[in-house]
């Protein structure tokens, strides 16, 4: 499957191909909920399990308010998350803390690793405390989810990989000069809460994805394609009715691996 995947993922970053084939998805029956790609339906053939795909932007309410309102109607049996564990206690006890540009300095210091790591980690822990203070919590969508879940008496997962294994696996692989490229554009980001939500469609993530290829080809795979192959697995193991909660650039990466795995079923039972 993986060198499948390797042959074909490219052609989910493209237009053409991918809507094509997400468009048999993209009527999930929510009443009050576009078939605009946010939202996917993926049956598995195999349990007869059906995995509603929610993509959602971090930084946005309506990615919670959405997830919120395809839970209530789906009432799903399971809640999967894009968290490990970590992340997830990390998510639900957050507490907004008085910190100043001083404290980031020196909490950054104190991370792991060379200078340009830890001006690296100073620059994320800035975009955070920006968001923060523009009243933006991100990930609010998966704290919802599983807030959502608990409520109904659906079983949640967290279906991505350990947040420190990631981590490593970045530092691996990224230059010093690309920790501090991608450290100024942190700094240089445009974050502000009036920002249209409705431009964050899935030609936006294809098209970002795209460009983090490009530039970065060693993160983009990182970050993006092997998680959305650890997902992929674990989605694919889930049973029931399963409401699904990932960053929308995960979105097209998850859709072409069910669609590989459903057609080798397919030839599977055909032989």
């Amino acid at each position: 499957m993986s060198s499948i995947y390797n042959n074909n993922h490219q052609q989910a970053s493209s237009s053409s191909s991918s809507s094509a084939a997400a468009q048999d998805h993209y009527h999930h029956g929510i009443p009050g909920i576009p078939t605009d790609g946010l939202v996917v339906l993926l049956q598995n053939s195999k349990t007869g399990s059906q995995v509603y795909l929610v993509g959602t932007v971090h930084v946005c309410k309506e990615s919670a308010e959405l997830v919120k309102k395809v839970i209530d109607y789906v009432r799903p049996d399971v809640v999967a998350v894009e968290l490990c564990k970590r992340r997830a206690a990390a998510q639900m006890n957050w507490k907004a803390k008085d910190e100043t540009l001083y404290t980031l300095f020196w909490n950054s210091l104190r991370a792991p690793g060379g200078l340009c790591t830890k001006i690296y980690m100073f620059s994320q822990n800035y975009r955070s405390h920006r968001l923060h203070t523009f009243g933006i919590l991100p990930g609010l969508e998966f704290k919802v989810a599983m807030e959502e879940s608990s409520r109904m008496g659906a079983r949640c997962f967290y279906i991505d990989q350990d947040s420190a294994v990631i981590f490593q696996q970045f530092l691996k692989v990224v230059s010093s000069f690309e920790l501090l490229q991608i450290a100024y554009d942190n700094y240089r980001a445009n974050i502000h809460p009036d920002f249209v939500y409705e431009k964050y469609t899935r030609s936006f993530a294809r098209e970002s994805n795209s460009n983090l290829k490009k530039q970065y080809p060693n993160i983009f795979k990182v970050r993006i394609e092997d998680r959305d192959k650890f997902m992929f697995t674990n989605l694919r193991n889930l049973e029931g009715k399963v409401v699904a909660v990932v960053g929308m650039a995960h979105m097209d990466g998850i859709e072409l691996l069910w669609k590989l795995a459903e057609e080798e079923d397919d030839n599977c039972s055909v032989h």
